[in-house]
């Protein structure tokens, strides 16, 4: 298994000093001297991709910053904004939500920043109940957690990214006057279900097909850690916690094709279904893909022989199914690979 990691750069700092009270009021008025620049933030993932169609940020996704500032006299770490609402434009760059609303660089200090994107609701308890769990520059980084939600009906691309949650984390940025790139990771885990053409089906007769995993949990608690190990998918999944009293359910896949037909081998059906799912166990013999198709409904269960074991889910891992489907015959064929949510699906990843 190929792992891909971002490294970010630390920038070696020269002669620093501390920011002035005058100055920390001028960050707040956003009124830019010459010593202090505009922050522009854009996004990215590298090496990694959102889906098969989707190579950043889509349009109109809304990404939450949380700035430190590093005082370079005392390296003293300090809060310097928070909950900063942008918007993605669809082709790594962000902008503010509400007009006029920049934030500046302080005139020499340096700033982490923590950045997400999720489908985070509203609270449901306490004295917030029934508002948005992140209220706009007044909510801190909430490193107690934060509950995201995968929607039951991936169906549609919104609902796909809706149901995605991403983190990134880029420390020691001194002041630039170009665009601070925010290398975002998944932390969720991506099911695709490739369904092959048996007998006597067509690929024409799968291309309809209704495909939706069974009883999955949709909820998990984010908890953001500013001092993660970033490069290491396996710390960034230690920022996922559970509860008994999260939702679980059943969850609509889309379902698309595959960009070109030479991605798929003649063997394969070019039909395949894709979704968002929080990781988790699946215990071995439960039902796990049902497929309705040409009238019928069949199920795919986790192996349940004496040398098999549970189906664990991980953070930032996909997870494609090869399911041959027959018109004759109750059961199917299977082939599984797993890999890290890192690469576009290429011929390779879908041959024999």
């Amino acid at each position: 298994m190929k792992k891909y990691l971002i490294t970010i750069t630390v920038v070696a700092l020269t002669v620093l000093s501390a920011c002035s009270s005058d100055d920390s009021h001028k960050q707040k008025q956003n009124h830019a001297t010459a010593e202090q620049l505009p922050i522009k933030l854009g996004s990215s993932f590298g090496d990694e991709t959102r889906s098969n169609n989707a190579t950043n940020l889509i349009s109109g996704d809304t990404v939450w910053v949380w700035t430190d500032m590093i005082n370079g006299a005392t390296s003293a770490v300090g809060e310097y904004f928070k909950a900063w609402a942008l918007k993605a434009n669809g082709v790594g760059g962000l902008a503010t939500l509400e007009a006029g609303n920049t934030k500046l660089f302080p005139a020499t200090n340096v700033l982490n920043f923590y950045a997400m994107v999720g489908n985070f609701g509203k609270e449901t308890e306490g004295e917030r109940t029934g508002l948005p769990m992140i209220d706009a520059e007044n909510t801190p980084l909430p490193t107690t957690g934060i509950r995201h939600t995968v929607l039951s009906n991936q169906t549609t691309a919104e609902a796909y990214y809706k149901s995605d949650l991403l983190y990134a984390v880029v420390k020691n940025q001194e002041p630039i006057s170009s665009a601070v790139i925010l290398p975002f990771k998944h932390l969720l885990s991506r099911i695709q279900v490739v369904l092959v053409a048996g007998n006597g089906v067509s690929t024409e007769d799968l291309a309809g097909a209704t495909v939706t995993l069974l009883n999955l949990k949709r909820q998990i608690a984010f908890n953001p850690d500013k001092e993660v190990d970033f490069s290491s998918q396996s710390a960034l999944a230690g920022l996922l916690s559970w509860s008994n009293l999260f939702q679980t359910s059943d969850i609509l896949m889309a379902t698309n094709k595959v960009a070109s037909v030479d991605e798929a081998t003649t063997a394969n059906s070019t039909a395949y279904a894709d979704a968002i799912v929080v990781p988790q166990t699946i215990a071995k013999g439960a039902n796990f893909i049902k497929v309705e198709y040409l009238g019928r409904t069949t199920y795919y269960r986790i192996p349940n022989g004496s040398n098999d074991e549970d189906l664990e889910l991980e953070s930032g891992k996909q997870y494609r199914f090869r399911l041959i489907a027959n018109r004759i015959g109750s059961s199917y064929e299977m082939q599984i690979s797993v890999d890290d949510w890192t690469t576009m699906p290429g011929q390779a990843m879908w041959a024999e």
